[in-house]
């Protein structure tokens, strides 16, 4: 038995046995007359040492020789009360056995002896084991002494759960290197109260005093499914008490396997835009895409390279990865591989969309079951500097997905759209929103639940706003704002591709769903957030104003005035209902008005793309612009800052508000 137990298990056992021994003992000191103990005890052995025999086996089956004590918790206890009294009734079944054998010393045994045994037995058992938590619990970051370096003295804001785990992981991990000194909460019910052996100090504003007090260096926030605007507070507050302030990533960057001593981190952007979490129903889609070959095209990008993790984390048959980029295809495969066994479930196809050859064979030979086409031209400037180029890809590529699903018999089929579809005033937008109706179009056409999915920006995406700032606040100013009341929608890459894989999961042919993106935020605010993060005091942040550029609004919309937005049964997805609009175009998604003019030659309200797929083909940006506009796909925003300005420089006071929306 030993010997498949470690060294240190082995100890463990051989302590049980001894303390066991010492619990025999001190029942026959208790029930008799302590200083005979001896002589009381004699009489009856070789009986009374049952327990000694019997309760090493049943801790050994109770698993009490095989876990890491320093965790002890009250599951343990559970475990160890359970293992004695199953191990005390064994002992008195054995009794009653050699009882009835009339072994020697069984004959007058007192029987209180046994259940003073037990007691004690827990006692001695259970209390080395939460000993050894006690020592891990109070021997503070061993590290951090090590290399001569002091703990930094940290308040937790948070008196709960993840309060209690904070001060833990403190206590046990030397690369925490963290102090609890004291909490703080907002509940006035905890005040005065103490968790983990440290006193709840006050609320946040009571953090100036808190620090005086306990002469505190860093912050941690301790909340973390708290909405943006709570970790906003709590950073301003940190930054003006000159504290570094840290956070616990969100529960579930923890089922995704992210390490305890990594787990306390600087705020990011993404804390300050969190939103109250939507509830994901991953075994809903699990069970959605378990048998399926899944193909996602543009997986290389931002929102396919994340597609592609979700997807595989959730594991379909076989998941099939395409990109014309092969350095981003190759980056992509290669974390996937490393991530999990090589089950020959994964393969990584190189091709281009814009040919219908290509896709036609892929997906012939692959046999998908659900398609995720996030493959799309998306920075606005550029694809309004080279607009045939937009509508090849956006559009026609687009195009030839949904024929090659349709004549292979995909069953469904999933547009990652944007907002910039909405009244679209740039060239991407246009041939976003014409994207969706022709995913609409092929859905009508099928009875298929072949869906658009529209949202808006996304943080840390190629070619976003968000890493500009950044480098330019790094070089030292000045920002580059296009216009001081611009505002976007933001979402954090992980939840709009869970979101969009919901809605996947529950779509009917030719629905458009919108993700709930909450408020806009101004650009400015973002910047200011982003400066407060760089340890920057936001009113020395200087800024140029630029001027929207071409294809850009001040204000992005996440639906048109003629579409309603309806609650979609699950939480954070919106379902789109088109109201009949007469002539306002195809811009507004009717196929009337001037998209019935531009398409009565071809007898359909499409049928304009031929002239457009032949000004595309030719690369005559000219021409392919005149279509959208002619066809009504392309409107003119009409706001005076639409038209680029000349930079101005902005004054400090004007750069910001105290808080963004979160």
């Amino acid at each position: 038995m030993t010997s498949r137990l470690a060294p240190r298990d082995r100890l463990l056992l051989v302590y049980d046995v001894v303390v066991v021994a010492m619990a025999v003992a001190l029942a026959f000191a208790l029930r008799f007359d302590a200083r005979q103990w001896l002589a009381s005890l004699t009489p009856y052995l070789p009986v009374a040492l049952l327990p000694v025999l019997v309760r090493p086996p049943v801790n050994v089956a109770f698993g009490l020789y095989r876990r890491d004590w320093r965790y002890a918790s009250v599951q343990e206890l559970v475990t160890i009360t359970a293992a004695v009294a199953v191990g005390s009734m064994a002992t008195v079944a054995c009794f009653l056995l050699l009882t009835v054998l009339d072994v020697p010393g069984t004959r007058g045994f007192p029987r209180m002896v046994f259940p003073l045994e037990g007691m004690l037995s827990l006692l001695l058992i259970g209390g080395a084991r939460f000993a050894v938590r006690a020592r891990m619990e109070r021997r503070g970051p061993l590290g951090a002494r090590i290399s001569g370096e002091a703990p930094a003295r940290a308040l937790v804001y948070g008196a709960g759960e993840t309060g209690a785990m904070v001060a833990r992981l403190a206590a046990r991990d030397d690369a925490a290197g963290i102090e609890i000194v004291g909490y703080l909460d907002d509940d006035p019910r905890k005040r005065g109260s103490s968790l983990m052996g440290r006193r709840v100090l006050g609320g946040l504003d009571d953090l100036a005093a808190a620090v005086r007090r306990t002469e505190a260096t860093q912050l941690v926030v301790a909340m973390p499914s708290a909405p943006g605007a709570a970790i906003r507070r709590a950073l301003e507050a940190g930054r003006q008490a000159g504290l570094e302030v840290r956070t616990i990533p969100h529960p579930r960057a923890f089922l995704q396997g992210v390490a305890e001593p990594e787990a306390l981190r600087p705020v990011s952007l993404d804390d300050l835009l969190r939103r109250e979490s939507f509830h994901f129903d991953e075994a809903a889609v699990r069970r959605s895409l378990v048998d399926d070959c899944v193909l996602v095209t543009g997986a290389g990008g931002t929102i396919g390279s994340e597609l592609a993790r979700q997807l595989r984390a959730l594991g379909p048959r076989r998941l099939v990865l395409l990109d014309h980029h092969e350095g981003a295809l190759w980056q992509i495969e290669r974390e996937l591989r490393a991530s999990g066994p090589d089950d020959g479930r994964l393969r990584a196809i190189l091709g281009d969309i814009r040919s219908p050859e290509v896709l036609e064979a892929i997906v012939r030979s692959e046999r998908p079951q659900a398609v995720f086409h996030a493959a799309a031209l998306k920075h606005v400037p550029i694809v309004e500097g080279n607009p045939a180029e937009g509508v090849m890809t956006n559009v026609f590529g687009t195009r030839n997905l949904l024929r090659a699903c349709e004549r292979h018999d995909v069953e469904r089929f999933v547009l990652i759209s944007t907002d910039k579809a909405v009244n679209p005033v740039s060239v991407m937008g246009a041939t976003k929103r014409l994207a969706e109706l022709l995913t609409a179009e092929s859905a009508a056409r099928t009875g298929r639940p072949y869906v658009a999915v529209r949202f808006g920006n996304v943080l840390g995406s190629s070619g976003s706003v968000i890493p500009i700032l950044q480098e330019q606040l790094r070089e030292g100013g000045p920002i580059t704002i296009t216009d001081p009341e611009a505002t976007r929608f933001f979402m954090t890459i992980q939840e709009a591709v869970s979101l969009v894989l919901e809605a996947g999961s529950l779509a009917g042919a030719g629905e458009l769903f919108v993700l709930d993106m909450g408020d806009p935020i101004r650009i400015v605010d973002l910047a200011m957030d982003l400066a407060r993060l760089s340890g920057i005091d936001p009113a020395g942040v200087r800024m140029t104003v630029t001027g929207l550029r071409p294809g850009e609004r001040l204000h992005e919309r996440l639906a048109a005035a003629h579409e309603r937005l309806e609650p979609s049964g699950q939480p954070g997805i919106l379902l789109v209902r088109t109201e009949p609009a007469p002539g306002e175009g195809l811009a507004s998604g009717d196929g009337s008005g001037a998209t019935a003019r531009a398409g009565a030659a071809d007898g359909g309200p499409l049928g304009f793309l031929d002239a457009l797929e032949a000004a595309g083909a030719a690369r005559d940006d000219g021409a392919a612009v005149a279509v959208l506009r002619a066809a009504g796909c392309l409107l003119t925003d009409g706001s005076p800052s639409a038209r680029p300005a000349d930079p101005v420089e902005a004054a400090p006071a004007l750069q910001s508000s105290p808080a963004a929306p979160a």
